[in-house]
Parts: structure tokens; sequence; C-alpha cells
């Protein structure tokens, strides 16, 4: 049998602190977002109109806020990927789509 040459080689432990640190941001945010998934749940009974405005008012933002770290943790792991390909550490044929 022939073997097939692989190009994987350690990936630098700065990358997986990286990875590991912008996976416990994005767990951050489960509570908050909880609270907008709350918000706009089908709500039955009688409306406070004061109340959701309020409530509307507050969820927007909370939602700016996670768009905005969202988008800044996605520029951050794209940077981190390039320079994981660029370094050449993992063969792009081995990674499963």
């Amino acid at each position: 049998m022939e073997k097939v040459s692989q190009h994987l080689k350690a990936i630098p432990y700065q990358d997986l602190l990286d990875l590991q640190n912008s996976v416990e941001r994005l767990h951050s945010w489960q509570q908050p977002l909880a609270v907008l998934d709350n918000f706009f749940m089908y709500r039955t009974g009688n409306i406070n109109k004061k109340q959701i405005v309020k409530e509307y008012y507050a969820s927007a933002h909370l939602f700016h806020a996670f768009y905005m770290e969202f988008n800044r943790l996605m520029e951050c792991e794209e940077k981190t990927m390039e320079k994981i390909w660029q370094g050449r550490k993992v063969d792009p044929r081995l990674i499963r789509k």
C-alpha cells in the first residue's frame, strides 16, 4: 500500500488559545440572547404598550451590542484562519466541507 503524504502540522498553541477565547466570548452572549428571545416570543393576554416600547428599546441596544461584537469576532477569526492557511499548517484538501 502506498502511504498518503499528509501535510498536517501542529497548530501553534497561541492560535488554539485565541480560538478558545473567541468561543468563550460567544458563549458569554447566551444569556443576553435568551433575553432577546424572550422579548420576541409570542405574547398572549393583555398587552402593555408602554412596557413593550421600553423592552423594545432595551432589546434594540442589546441586539446592536451583540451585532457589533459578532462582526468583530468574525473578522478576528477570519484573520486567524487566513494566518493558519498562509502558514500551510493544514492541507486544504484534507478539510471536509
